[in-house]
């Protein structure tokens, strides 16, 4: 699930969101894999920067769309000073 802005936003080129699964190993999945096809026992919103979030949400699709949610507002927002997006429609769908 990457970040596809409607029109060109000042900064946001190296802040392309997705959710991370945390799995029971410690390890985080990345910008490429489906979070949702991971051995999940949370999700996190994170950042192609190398930003992850604190909150983590329980794995399925209400935790999923969650930590979308959190992506825009916990950093995209913030970072690049952008008006609140709608991850409806501002994200590649599954």
């Amino acid at each position: 699930m990457l970040y596809i802005g409607p029109v060109e936003i000042p900064g946001s080129d190296d802040h392309e969101g997705f959710v991370s699964a945390d799995t029971a190993d410690g390890r985080a999945t990345g910008i490429w894999a489906d979070a949702r096809r991971a051995p999940a026992v949370a999700y996190r919103a994170a950042c192609e920067c190398g930003w992850r979030d604190d909150v983590a949400y329980v794995p399925g699709p209400c935790g999923h769309s969650a930590a979308l949610r959190a992506f825009v507002d916990h950093h995209f927002a913030p970072v690049t000073g952008a008006p609140a997006l709608d991850p409806a429609r501002h994200f590649l769908p599954a």
